[in-house]
């Protein structure tokens, strides 16, 4: 079982592992990845409420976004995955 990455449940590590898995590999991007998770752990603590229905994790999104093409991900390739990181900050928001 995956370990928790600052506050984030484990098996959000395990969805970023199976969404990134179609990205190329390298230093940068397991960069990107690694801080997403961490800002998805700190961005919401457990129990708090989600009236905003996921904008607390919006700057993880966009740091993400910076992260990617700033590792070489091209833009058409971070779009295709906006909609499992938007799915998985979903899922986040409803199990804290």
């Amino acid at each position: 079982m995956p370990e928790e990455t600052n506050g984030s449940p484990g098996w959000v590590d395990q969805r970023l592992d199976e969404i990134f898995a179609a990205l190329p590999g390298g230093p940068a991007v397991q960069a990107a990845r690694d801080a997403y998770a961490t800002c998805l752990g700190r961005a919401k603590s457990p129990s708090s409420p989600s009236d905003n229905l996921g904008v607390e994790f919006t700057g993880c999104r966009a740091a993400l976004q910076r992260g990617l093409m700033l590792a070489g991900v091209g833009d058409d390739v971070v779009a295709k995955l906006i909609p499992a990181i938007e799915e998985l900050e979903a899922e986040t928001a409803e199990e804290s």
